[in-house]
C-alpha cells in the first residue's frame, strides 16, 4: 500500500495530540477528513490516528509585499514555478498505538518522528480499534476506509440507545434500519411506540411477514378488573394516598360482590352510592374516573393479550396515530411499558427492546407526564433484566435527564439548536468541541455513533434499506393540489 503522506516537523507536532504531514502529489489519492490513518512504529506496532483538517500551503505566498502583489497581477506565475511550492497539509490526531499480534490498543506514549510515512488504515484494523462485530447488525458504513459499521447488539442495547436529531434529518429512517436488522437476527422481542403512524407503513418485502404486527391505538382497552387502586392512581396524578384507600376500599366491595367483570361506570355509580365517602372526595374521586372513562381506554377486559403478543424476533408497532389527545397516549404507553416490563422481569416474555418514538413527549424533564415514571424505572433498572430503551428525540434538551443519562450509547445525526448541542455534548461522553461543531452540518443519513456501542466516536453514512419499502412523502404544491381538487369535489353546486 502506497503511503499518503509524510510527518513533518512544526511548532506543535509531532506531538501526542497533533500530527502534521504533508501529502503526497498525487492526482489519484483519495484522502478526506474523518479519515483514519496508520503510522507503523516497528514490525510489531502501529499508531492510528484519524484526519481532523486539511489545509493547503503555498511558500511563495508566505510573506507576500507590495511588489510580490504586483508581480502576481502581471501573471508571472506563468515564468515562476509556484504551482511547485503548493503542498497540502493533513492535521492528523493519534488515537492510540495497537499491537499487532496481540490486537491490544494503548494510549499513545512518545511522539511518532520527523519523516515518517502515513499510510491510509485498512478496514480490518479500523474494525479491531473500532471494537466491531462481524456479526452485529449492519447500520452504515464509513466509506473513506471501506469499513462496515457492524455494531454487537448487546454491546450497543444492553445500556439503552438514544437516537437524536432535527425533524427530517433521518432519525427515524435509522431507527427502521436497527428493526431490520433486529429482524434478521430474530432474537429480540420488539415494542415501537408510534405517536404519528410512521412505523406502521413500513411493509417488509418478505413473505413472512407474521413477525410484524401493528396494533392500532383505537383497538386497544385496558382491563379495570385487573388494575389495583394504587395502578389507576398512575393514571391520575392529582390523586392523594387517602383517597386512593377510599378507591382500594370501593374496588374491594366490588370484588365481594362477586362481579369479575365490572368497568369505570361501575366504578363511579359505586362511589355515587357510597354514604361512607365525605362530599369532597366522592366529587373528586367522580370527576377522575369520568375522565378516564371518557378517553375510551378502559373496558371490562384488556386487549391485545400483551403475554401472547412478544415472542422472538416479534416487532409489534404501537400505532398511536388514531388517538389524538397526548395524556390518552401516555397511558396507553404506561400501560404497555408496565406489563411488559413486569412480564419480562418474571421471565415469561423474551429479552425485549422498546422503542420510544417522540419520547420527549413521554418522557419530559420540565413537565410531568404520566408515563415518565416507567420509562425512567426501565432506564435506572432495565438492563438488570434485558429490558433496553431506544428514546428517539427531535429535542434532547427536553428529554427527561434521568432517562437519557441511562442511554449510554447515542447515535446523533444532525442537530442545529445550540441549546440540544451543547446538552448533546454534555451528555455524551467522548465528544470535543469540535466534533460538535460538524453536527450541524451533517447531511442527511449521516450519523455520529457514540458511547458503549463503539471505541471512538464515529462519522458513518446510514446504509439504504434493503427489505422496507420506502414510502416518499409527496411534496407540500401536490397536496395542495390534492386537496384542492378533493375541496371542489365535495363543494360543487347541485
Amino acid at each position: 500500500m502506497a503511503a499518503i503522506g509524510t510527518v513533518v516537523a512544526t511548532a506543535d507536532s509531532p506531538s501526542l495530540d497533533n500530527i502534521v504531514l504533508i501529502l503526497d502529489k498525487n492526482d489519484q489519492l483519495q484522502v478526506e477528513r474523518g479519515q483514519f490513518v496508520t503510522i507503523p512504529k516497528n514490525k510489531k506496532q502501529i499508531v492510528i490516528g484519524i484526519i481532523t483538517g486539511i489545509k493547503k500551503n503555498n511558500a511563495y505566498y508566505e510573506t507576500l509585499d507590495s511588489s510580490i502583489h504586483e508581480i502576481a497581477s502581471r501573471n508571472y506565475d506563468a515564468i515562476f514555478p509556484i504551482e511547485e511550492w503548493e503542498n497540502t497539509l493533513a492535521v492528523v490526531k493519534p488515537l492510540g498505538e495497537i499491537n499487532l499480534e496481540s490486537g491490544s490498543i494503548k494510549r499513545l506514549k512518545y511522539p511518532v518522528s520527523p519523516g515518517t510515512k502515513i499510510f491510509v488504515a485498512s478496514s480490518s484494523v479500523v474494525s479491531r480499534f473500532l471494537g466491531l462485530d462481524q456479526n452485529g447488525i449492519y447500520w452504515g458504513d464509513l466509506a473513506s476506509n471501506n469499513v462496515k459499521i457492524q455494531i454487537n447488539l448487546s454491546r450497543l442495547l444492553r445500556k439503552h440507545l438514544a437516537i437524536l436529531a432535527i425533524s427530517g434529518a433521518g432519525k427515524s429512517y435509522a431507527a427502521s434500519i436497527l428493526l431490520e436488522e433486529i429482524y434478521k437476527h430474530g432474537k429480540l422481542a420488539v415494542l415501537v411506540i408510534d405517536p404519528h403512524g410512521e412505523y406502521s407503513k413500513i411493509v417488509p418485502s418478505m413473505a413472512d411477514d407474521t413477525r410484524i404486527e401493528v396494533v392500532k391505538g383505537s383497538f386497544i382497552s385496558i382491563g379495570v378488573p385487573e388494575l389495583s387502586a394504587w395502578e389507576i392512581s398512575e393514571f391520575i396524578p392529582e390523586i392523594s394516598v387517602v383517597q386512593t384507600r377510599v378507591l382500594d376500599n370501593v374496588i374491594s366491595e366490588i370484588r365481594r360482590e362477586n362481579k369479575n367483570l365490572y368497568g369505570i361506570q361501575d366504578l363511579i355509580r359505586k362511589i355515587e352510592t357510597s354514604d361512607t365517602i365525605n362530599t369532597r372526595t366522592r366529587e373528586a374521586l367522580i370527576g377522575w374516573l369520568y375522565s378516564l372513562h371518557r378517553s375510551y381506554l378502559f373496558s371490562t377486559e384488556s386487549s391485545p393479550n400483551l403475554s401472547e403478543l412478544f415472542y422472538p424476533g416479534k416487532i409489534v408497532i404501537l400505532d398511536l396515530s388514531e388517538i389524538q389527545n397526548q395524556r390518552s397516549r401516555s397511558i396507553v404507553v404506561l400501560h404497555f411499558l408496565k406489563c411488559l416490563y413486569n412480564l419480562r422481569m418474571r421471565g415469561n416474555i423474551p429479552p425485549s427492546l422498546f422503542v420510544v418514538e417522540e419520547a420527549h413527549q413521554f418522557c419530559p424533564e420540565s413537565s410531568r407526564s404520566i408515563s415518565k415514571r416507567i420509562i425512567e424505572t426501565i432506564a435506572r433498572e432495565g438492563r438488570k433484566f434485558y429490558a433496553s430503551l431506544c428514546l428517539i428525540s427531535q429535542r434532547p434538551v427536553n428529554l427527561s435527564v434521568t432517562a437519557i443519562s441511562q442511554c449510554n450509547t447515542n447515535l446523533i445525526l444532525r442537530i442545529r439548536n445550540p441549546y440540544d448541542q451543547d446538552f448533546i455534548g454534555r451528555i455524551s461522553e467522548g465528544i470535543d468541541r469540535s466534533t460538535l461543531k460538524i453536527i450541524p452540518d451533517l447531511e442527511v443519513g449521516e450519523a455520529l455513533l457514540v458511547g458503549e456501542g463503539i471505541n471512538y466516536p464515529t462519522f458513518f453514512q446510514i446504509r439504504s434499506r434493503s427489505f422496507y419499502n420506502r414510502e416518499t412523502s409527496p411534496n407540500l404544491e401536490i397536496m395542495a393540489e390534492k386537496y384542492e381538487k378533493n375541496w371542489h369535489i365535495k363543494n360543487k353546486p347541485v
